[in-house]
C-alpha cells in the first residue's frame, strides 16, 4: 500500500468499502511536546448497523519518531454512537517519508467504551455529534420538580448527618516490621485555598419573593482512605464504582502460595526523560514522558506514570513495606500492566530525592520538573517478580489488570519516607480476597 489517499482498504467486517480520503481533513484533538493526536473528519462516514467509521492518527515528534522507529501511526475506528463504544479495525505504521511500514488488523478486538476526559470522548464527539446533542438536551429536560426533591432530600441528610463522630483511620490488617511508625510525627502541608470566583448576580424576580429557599446541594461525596468515603464505601459512592465491592480479582492482595516457575524476565526499554509531579489529593503522581516500555508475557506495555502508596498497597507473605512505588502501563489496546516496587527503610533512594526536590507547592498543581530521570535506576538488581491479574486499587477498581510485583525491595532513607508521610501517610488500600487466582513466582 502506498501514501495516503493512493489506496482503498475493503473491510468486509464492516459491510462497506473504506478509502483513504482523497483530500483529509486533519483536525487535532490532543497533543503535548512528544506527539499530537489527529482525526480526518473527511474520513467520517455511516456503515453497517448505524456504525461510524474514521481514520484517526498519531503524529510523533522528531526525537521520538527517531526512538519508535515510525514518524505516524494511523487508526481506524467504528464507532457504536448509541452505546458510546468503538473498535479498532485496522493499524498502519508510517515512516518520516510517508511510507507504510506494517499494518496490524484488528478487527477481532472487542468493543471498549468511550471515557469522558480522555482523546477517545473527543473523537467521538466529532464523529458522533447527534448523539452528544440527544444525551445534552436530555440531561437539559430533567424536571424542576425532581431538582427540588433532589436539594431537599441532601439538605435533610446533610442535617442528619453534621453531628456524627468522627470516623477513626484504617488500621493496617498486619503491621509492617519494618514501617513508618518510628517516623517523627509532622504536621502535613497547609495548602491555602484559592480565591472564589465570584457568583454571578441573579435577577430579582417577584414571583419567587415569597418561596421557599432551598439549601445549595451538597458536593458529591470523594472517595479517600478514611471516613465516609474510605475503601468500604467506595462502591456506594459511584454506580461506576461497583467492581470495589462486587468484584472477584481486585487489588491489592496478600502474596502467598505463589507458583514457582521460570518466569521470562521482564525486558525494560526506559529512556531519560524529563517529568511532571503533581499531589492529585490521593497521592503524589510522577507523568513520565513518551517512549519507555516494558514487555512481558508477549505483550508491550508503554510507562505512563508512577504513583507512590504509603505503606506499601501490596503484601508478601503477609508483610507490607514502608512504601511502594507503582510504575504504570498501558498498551495500544487500552490494557494496563502494573509494575510495583517495594520500598523499604535503608539507604537514601537518589531518584526519589529528586522527586522530591521538585514537590509542588500547592494541590492539583503539575510541575514540570527541569531535570531529567531514568525511571530504572528506581528497579531493584535481582530480575525475580509475582504475577498475578488484579485491579486498580483506587476507584472504579476496574479488573483485567496485570500486576508485576518486584521480589527484592529498594531502600529509601528515613528521612525521605518522613517526607513522603507528611503529605499521606495512609494511602493504601487493605488487601482484598485472592479468590484462588494464580500467583506465579520467579524461582
Amino acid at each position: 500500500m502506498g501514501k495516503i489517499g493512493a489506496t482503498a482498504l475493503l473491510l468486509g467486517g464492516l459491510g462497506c468499502s473504506i478509502a483513504y480520503a482523497a483530500s483529509p481533513d486533519w483536525v487535532s484533538v490532543a497533543h503535548d511536546r512528544l506527539r499530537t493526536v489527529e482525526l480526518d473528519r473527511a474520513s467520517v462516514i455511516t456503515a453497517d448497523g448505524g456504525s461510524r467509521v474514521a481514520w484517526g492518527r498519531i503524529l510523533l515528534s522528531d526525537s521520538q519518531a527517531e526512538r519508535a522507529g515510525y514518524k505516524s501511526v494511523r487508526v481506524l475506528n467504528r464507532y457504536d454512537c448509541a452505546n458510546r463504544a468503538f473498535t479498532l479495525v485496522k493499524r498502519v505504521y508510517y515512516s518520516p517519508e510517508d511510507q507504510v511500514l506494517r499494518e496490524e488488523d484488528l478487527s477481532a478486538q472487542p468493543a471498549t467504551p468511550v471515557r469522558p476526559g480522555t482523546a477517545d470522548e473527543r473523537f467521538f464527539m466529532h464523529v458522533c455529534p447527534q448523539e452528544q446533542k440527544a444525551q445534552a438536551s436530555s440531561s437539559a429536560a430533567t424536571p424542576v420538580r425532581n431538582l427540588r426533591a433532589l436539594a431537599l432530600e441532601a439538605g435533610r441528610r446533610a442535617a442528619a448527618t453534621s453531628s456524627a463522630a468522627p470516623v477513626q483511620p484504617v488500621a493496617d490488617e498486619v503491621p509492617p516490621a519494618n514501617g513508618t511508625r518510628n517516623l517523627q510525627a509532622l504536621p502535613p502541608p497547609v495548602y491555602l485555598p484559592r480565591p472564589p470566583t465570584p457568583a454571578r448576580p441573579r435577577a430579582a424576580s417577584s414571583a419567587s419573593s415569597a418561596a421557599v429557599q432551598l439549601p445549595p446541594l451538597p458536593p458529591p461525596a470523594q472517595w479517600g482512605y478514611q471516613g465516609p468515603g474510605g475503601p468500604d464505601n467506595w462502591a456506594r459512592l459511584s454506580p461506576e464504582n461497583q467492581a470495589c465491592a462486587a468484584g472477584q480479582r481486585q487489588s491489592p492482595i496478600d502474596i502467598r502460595n505463589g507458583i514457582k516457575v521460570d518466569q521470562d524476565p521482564i525486558q525494560f526499554d526506559y529512556k531519560s526523560s524529563h517529568f511532571r509531579i503533581m499531589d492529585n489529593g490521593y497521592t503524589i503522581r510522577v507523568s513520565y514522558g513518551a517512549g519507555s516500555r516494558i514487555t512481558v508475557m508477549g505483550r508491550e506495555y508503554e510507562l505512563d506514570q508512577i504513583q507512590f502508596h504509603m505503606p506499601s498497597e501490596e503484601l508478601v507473605d503477609g508483610r507490607r513495606f514502608d512504601m511502594s512505588a507503582q510504575l504504570i502501563h498501558r498498551d495500544l489496546q487500552g490494557r494496563l500492566a502494573v509494575v510495583a516496587v517495594l520500598l523499604e527503610r535503608g539507604e537514601p533512594n537518589a531518584l526519589i530525592q529528586t522527586l522530591w526536590n521538585n514537590l509542588p507547592l500547592e494541590k492539583q498543581d503539575d510541575y514540570a520538573a527541569t531535570t531529567a530521570i531514568q525511571i530504572a535506576d528506581l528497579l531493584p538488581t535481582s530480575p525475580g517478580y509475582y504475577a498475578y491479574m488484579g485491579s486498580l486499587t483506587t476507584p472504579p477498581c476496574t479488573e483485567d489488570v496485570l500486576w508485576l510485583v518486584m521480589k527484592q525491595p529498594v531502600g529509601i532513607s528515613a528521612e525521605q519516607l518522613g517526607v513522603f508521610s507528611r503529605f499521606y501517610n495512609n494511602n493504601a488500600r487493605p488487601a482484598q480476597p485472592i479468590n484462588s487466582r494464580v500467583i506465579k513466582e520467579s524461582r
